[in-house]
């Protein structure tokens, strides 16, 4: 009979220790490149943020003055007019006189009209108009453009929406003015509806002039091109049979 076993019999021998598999120690290999790929994306993340949150400031912080090509010309094409609306709006705060607003907001429309039609309009979309009156008593408008400058298009786009917002503006303004029954606030409307829809109309009409020359000029380019490719072409085909035949109908020498 062999020996029985004891209950606590351990078969490694003493001093030994049985080794643990590789998995249970370093644990499996697609969670340490998960845990790798963690730290790093936290360690990429804060160095990113900090770039992203410069060029939004950047953004947030340039303005169209900034943008702008003439900064300057730019700020007084929306000072006047923006201050006549405002002291139309907010002028019972400085003075209770009709007559004082309404010779101030005179005074800041007329500087808007003179500073828009002979130096804003030709410095930031290169435009300019002014009319005449003959001998005859005719009236003739003459316009200006300076195709040949580039546009900045900031500078086009704010002109354009000052021209035509303000006189938006006053035409809501003049609304109200009648509801309430106000006569004299609406000679005042009236008069800066002449004053902006000056320039308006005129702006508007020099622009299609200046689109209606630029569309003349490319015809006109095309047509040239579209000659001289045909006389090319003409010429070439008739030296080839001209020559051709010369050839053919020479006599022969004995």
């Amino acid at each position: 009979m062999s020996a029985q076993q004891p209950l606590l019999y351990d078969p490694a021998p003493m001093g030994t220790s049985t080794p643990l598999p590789a998995s249970a120690i370093m644990g499996p290999s697609s969670g340490s490149g998960s845990l790798a790929g963690t730290i790093g994306s936290n360690q990429i993340q804060p160095q990113q943020q900090p770039q992203q949150q410069q060029q939004q400031q950047q953004q947030q912080q340039d303005s169209i003055f900034t943008k702008s090509a003439h900064p300057t010309v730019l700020f007084f094409h929306l000072l006047f007019r923006s201050a006549a609306i405002l002291f139309y709006m907010f002028s019972w705060i400085f003075t209770s006189s009709f007559v004082t607003t309404f010779v101030v907001i005179i005074l800041l429309l007329s500087f808007d009209f003179w500073t828009v039609k002979n130096v804003t309009g030709r410095l930031l979309v290169g435009l300019r108009w002014w009319n005449e009156i003959r001998e005859d008593g005719e009236e003739v408008w003459i316009f200006e453009s300076n195709q040949n400058r580039p546009i900045n298009q900031t500078d086009s786009s704010v002109f354009w929406f000052a021209l035509y917002a303000a006189p938006a503006v006053w035409f809501v303004f003049g609304l109200g003015a009648l509801i309430r029954f106000s006569f004299q606030w609406t000679l005042c409307v009236v008069v800066a509806l002449v004053l902006n829809m000056a320039n308006v109309v005129g702006y508007n009409r020099c622009h299609k002039d200046a689109q209606g020359r630029f569309n003349n000029f490319m015809q006109n380019q095309q047509g040239f091109v579209q000659s001289m490719v045909t006389n090319m072409v003409g010429n070439s085909i008739g030296s080839f049979f001209g020559g051709g035949g010369g050839a053919a109908a020479a006599p022969a020498r004995v």
